[in-house]
């Protein structure tokens, strides 16, 4: 990935760049145009036995682009944490939370604010809503009643609980 990021072009003529995902499936020996590879990677970090880098890619993780990489290089273990908000999709195939703790979100006033506790995120609409919640359910209702009641979008709040898959 560091060469791939270092050469003078892409590896492979594309619109994304010298970080598009195809680039890496085209550099580990399969063709771009079988495995699902729509978007890039960026922020590549190598810190002792651990690589981290981020993607920004369509609708959901590039699980096909994961087992590629998987297969080869078997000895990896591979977690990701993946939003789209577009499609509703928020995954994490962390089942130990060892990388991604997080596994809710609320979005408010144009921020995120990520949680690892649905009491965290009782305690943080509490504080927005100036009503305090204690179960999921009141507090789902308080946002659904607070959202009903609001006419700036911004204002909006909107819940968000990570699916955990194994695979």
């Amino acid at each position: 990935m560091n060469n791939l990021e270092n050469r003078r072009k892409p590896l492979v003529d594309n619109s994304f760049g010298k970080t598009w995902l195809g680039c890496l499936v085209t550099k580990l020996g399969a063709d771009w145009q079988k495995v699902y590879c729509r978007g890039s990677w960026s922020d590549l970090d190598w810190n002792g036995s651990i690589l981290r880098f981020n993607t920004e890619t369509a609708w959901g993780p590039m699980n096909e682009v994961f087992k590629l990489v998987k297969e080869t290089y078997p000895s990896l273990e591979i977690y990701y944490m993946a939003e789209e908000d577009g499609m509703g999709v928020f995954i994490t195939n962390d089942t130990g939370g060892n990388y991604f703790k997080d596994r809710f979100r609320i979005e408010y006033d144009l921020d995120y604010e990520y949680f690892t506790t649905i009491e965290g995120v009782c305690t943080y609409v509490s504080e927005i809503i100036g009503k305090e919640v204690k179960t999921r359910a009141d507090m789902e209702q308080a946002i659904s009643d607070w959202n009903c009641n609001t006419e700036d979008d911004d204002k909006m709040i909107y819940f968000n609980a990570y699916e955990v898959v194994s695979e």
